[in-house]
């Protein structure tokens, strides 16, 4: 019988997760707050999130420069890269194994520094937590239920789950498949062509199916090709919805898009067609104008190479998968359209599944970013990548806890907001914090246009302060040379439009008051 041992620990901050958004958020906070005691607890036992379990051939879709932690470069040394891989530093993509490296690594100095402690394979309580707002307890235990641990945290506990990136390898695909179709994850095929012999030779004997447009779906038609020569016409591509891309090759970044959006009053397409003409947007078929945009980044070798792919199987989402008469392989789709006979009989017919959500993963995230005075939720501000909004997270708490916030501009921004004081005292900065810093809506991207201007309005008494940080944070687009915020634009564009780009009237109170705090800062 196994004894379940109890321990009582004590920290400032309780980390749940350690993927790129708590551990952007812990080195930001570490580096304001050094003094800060954090504890970090995860199911997995190394830290990196979705890396740890993503397929072996995944790299970065963005520039390596304005990825990881705020502290550290993932792309190492400029003259190094240079000299040894003939490669420019805005050209690095991270590796898989370059990443899981850089994050054991920032984890096992702030152990040594005493900063953090760190619980691996470990599991958070969240059934445990009627109370923890008052008396700040929580709850998490070992993997094998060998211990338990109670934690006094001082400060806020800190969810990092919310945002956790769903992959094919841990996500089964949601409809029936028939037995005898051949179904592999991304990793299955990695690891097969890994292996040397006869398992590796029969994997290219064979046709592939893959199922999904997004990120992983392209990286797969690009492995096929690039690493295991599959020729192009062996391959079929089932897209249930076009996409746009970002053109890697390309000058935009992702602030370009609600800035079309608003440029042409909330159109997708002609904002979409815009930036394209510009370079910045790409496509696969010129005769289909997508209907989805979810950040995806497309270096142009690569996209040469989806081009490549002929056979495109576009009747929307798959709802199951069938074995006809143990031979033929037969798709079906939704929406009364007519199923596809695979292109290969089922003993030679590899279906690749790349369908899971990512990052963008349905979960319900009603709580908001900054939930109360003991607790956090991290989630994005901006658009992808996903570290500078945990880092900006970090700095505002970090500015709560040491009392440099421009608690005036925020009082003055909730009370444009049509927020009214609390009845009997005043707002704390919780609170503000609370209705000014809202979550990324994918769908609606202007309000992180106008969280971007919030945070050089609040991070600091002098919106100057705030934007030096910015351009300081290696995480930042800021960070690069020649970029300017353009925040008093987008102000004054947003302003002007209002409600032809689904702006409220609180809203435009709010960019008023806005665009006088922001005054120092115009043309920077």
């Amino acid at each position: 019988m196994t004894v379940r041992v109890t321990e009582k620990l004590i920290c400032d901050y309780l980390v749940v997760g350690a993927g790129a958004a708590p551990l952007a958020f812990i080195d930001t906070i570490l580096t304001e707050l050094p003094q800060s005691k954090v504890i970090l607890i995860d199911k997995k036992a190394v830290p990196g999130g979705q890396w740890v379990d993503a397929y072996g051939y995944v790299h970065l879709h963005q520039p390596s420069l304005v990825y990881g932690l705020s502290s550290k470069q993932l792309e190492g040394n400029w003259l190094k890269l240079m000299l040894s891989e003939f490669t420019l530093p805005w050209k690095h993509r991270a590796s898989k194994k370059e990443i899981l490296k850089y994050y054991g690594g920032f984890v096992n100095k702030k152990v040594e520094s005493k900063q953090l402690e760190w619980y691996p394979n470990t599991t958070y309580d969240f059934e445990k937590k009627d109370n923890s707002v008052q008396d700040g307890i929580h709850y998490f235990n070992s993997a094998d239920g060998s211990v338990s641990y109670e934690v006094k945290v001082n400060s806020k506990l800190v969810d990092g789950t919310q945002g956790e990136c769903v992959i094919p390898h841990k996500s089964p695909l949601q409809f029936p498949v028939d037995g005898g179709v051949r179904v592999m994850t991304p990793n299955q095929i990695y690891d097969a062509v890994q292996e040397k012999g006869d398992k590796r030779s029969e994997l290219l004997k064979n046709k592939f199916v893959v199922l999904g447009a997004g990120k992983t779906g392209m990286d797969a038609v690009v492995y096929l090709q690039r690493k295991m020569k599959v020729d192009p016409s062996n391959i079929a591509w089932v897209i249930s919805k076009d996409v746009w891309m970002f053109n890697g090759g390309g000058s935009g970044n992702p602030f370009d898009w609600p800035k079309y959006m608003a440029k042409f009053n909330n159109d997708k397409e002609k904002a979409a067609l815009a930036l394209e003409e510009k370079g910045d947007f790409v496509r696969i078929d010129k005769t289909i104008i997508p209907t989805v945009f979810r950040f995806p980044v497309i270096q142009p070798d690569e996209f040469e190479l989806l081009k490549n792919v002929k056979t495109i199987i576009r009747k929307g989402r798959v709802t199951a998968i069938r074995n006809k008469f143990n031979s033929d392989v037969t798709v079906e789709f939704s929406n009364d359209h007519s199923p596809w006979g695979a292109f290969a009989p089922i003993e030679n017919c590899i279906f690749i599944h790349c369908t899971s959500p990512g990052p963008f993963n349905n979960k319900d995230c009603s709580e908001d970013i900054f939930e109360n005075s003991k607790k956090l939720n991290l989630d994005l501000l901006f658009a992808p990548p996903v570290t500078f909004s945990m880092s900006c997270v970090a700095k505002l708490e970090a500015g709560r806890v040491k009392g440099t916030l421009n608690t005036d501009a925020m009082r003055r921004l909730a009370l444009a907001f049509g927020k009214e004081k609390p009845e009997g005292n005043d707002f704390t900065d919780d609170a503000l914090l609370k209705i000014l810093i809202k979550r990324l809506n994918i769908d609606d991207l202007h309000y992180s246009t106008i969280t971007q201007a919030l945070l050089l309005a609040i991070l600091d008494k002098e919106p100057v302060v705030g934007l030096r940080w910015m351009k300081e944070n290696r995480l930042s687009l800021l960070s690069i040379p020649g970029m300017k915020a353009e925040s008093c634009d987008h102000v004054r564009m947003l302003r002007s439009k209002g409600t032809k780009v689904g702006l409220t009237e609180d809203d435009v109170r709010m960019l008023e008051v806005l665009g006088d705090v922001l005054t120092p800062i115009e043309g920077m």
